[in-house]
């Protein structure tokens, strides 16, 4: 902190443009405020929806939330004050964290979403499994055709990604009677897998996949993680699921495979381009179904989020350490 004596001076940032912006409305935040006793006295909350009331507001901010996306290319000389920024989603991909000065911490929203990862993996698996993706397809085609559906119990998911998410995804699946190969960077050992190994093995964990499951940060290194290549290894009876960002798939592989036929289904949340565009070839792909983001948002995310925030502001204001630092090196 800056002067332990003077209110904090916290100011949010609600991005117009961003989906979930109604949602983190003013009274809300300042009623999930009001929850922390004694803590009004201790900060100074303001607020801004364009980025020229933002900018008067950041001479000022020591702390700043972004609810979306912001350019901060320039925020050491238009922020001077800045020590902490808080982002209310998982995923960091939004801001260039690259380009923020060395002092200036930042959190996320990670953990958030652990309840709903849980019930979408699962709902996406069975999905899979049950060959909705292909029911869907012969819907459309006003096609009947009868076919065989086999148990998931001992069927074999590789989780791409073993962070927050993908702690959530694999307790889903080993409910499920599943085989949990966790791939992540490192390739260390997890508790909740039964295989662990490191990103450089994806083509050789997939080759034994019923199901993809990715649930990947975008970072510079994660983007098109899984290509042409990694798909073209998995068995033409394996589905792909994507709960993480957009980018670290190639769409544009996956559907050539499910149109061809040589994977069997895909679940898709996440696209690289959001809103999908109404002429996209995705709304129609065979055997593709398409959720709109929505798989880990529930009506309870932003009071826990808030919730988590101001807890947080509390340890910051006791010189405390903040929970959920990202590693800006790393992106997540």
């Amino acid at each position: 902190m800056t002067d332990s004596t003077a209110p904090l001076n916290i100011h949010i940032y609600t991005d117009p443009e961003f989906r979930q912006s109604r949602d983190f409305a003013d009274e809300r935040v300042l009623g999930i405020r009001d929850e922390f006793d004694g803590l009004a006295a201790r900060i100074a909350l303001s607020f801004s929806h364009d980025e020229a009331s933002l900018n008067a507001a950041l001479t000022d901010a020591e702390v700043l939330i972004l609810v979306g996306s912001l350019d901060l290319a320039d925020v050491a000389a238009r922020a001077p004050k800045l020590r902490w920024i808080h982002i209310t989603s998982a995923g960091v991909d939004r801001i260039p964290l690259d380009r923020l000065p060395e002092h200036v911490l930042v959190t996320n929203a990670k953990g958030n979403h652990e309840v709903r990862t849980r019930e979408f993996s699962m709902t996406a698996l069975l999905m899979l499994n049950n060959r909705l993706p292909d029911f869907v397809t012969q819907q459309r085609e006003k096609r009947w055709a009868q076919t065989a559906l086999e148990p998931i119990d001992g069927k074999t998911v590789v989780i791409l990604g073993m962070g927050a998410l993908g702690s959530g995804a694999a307790r889903a699946a080993k409910h499920l009677g599943l085989k949990v190969i966790g791939v992540s960077r490192s390739g260390r050992e997890h508790e909740l897998a039964d295989i662990s190994m490191p990103q450089s093995e994806l083509k050789t964990a997939l080759a034994e996949a019923d199901f993809l499951l990715i649930t990947l940060p975008l970072t510079p290194e994660t983007r098109h993680a899984v290509g042409a290549e990694e798909l073209a290894a998995m068995p033409e009876r394996g589905g792909v699921i994507n709960i993480g960002r957009g980018p670290v798939l190639d769409v544009a592989a996956l559907a050539e495979r499910l149109e061809a036929g040589k994977l069997r289904g895909a679940v898709l949340d996440v696209f690289p381009e959001e809103p999908l565009p109404a002429d996209s070839p995705y709304w129609t792909t065979r055997n593709l179904i398409v959720t709109p983001h929505s798989g880990l948002y529930d009506a309870d995310y932003v009071p826990r989020c808030l919730r988590f925030f101001f807890a947080n502001v509390e340890r910051y204001l006791d010189d405390r350490p903040l929970e959920n630092r990202v590693d800006t090196a790393l992106g997540y």
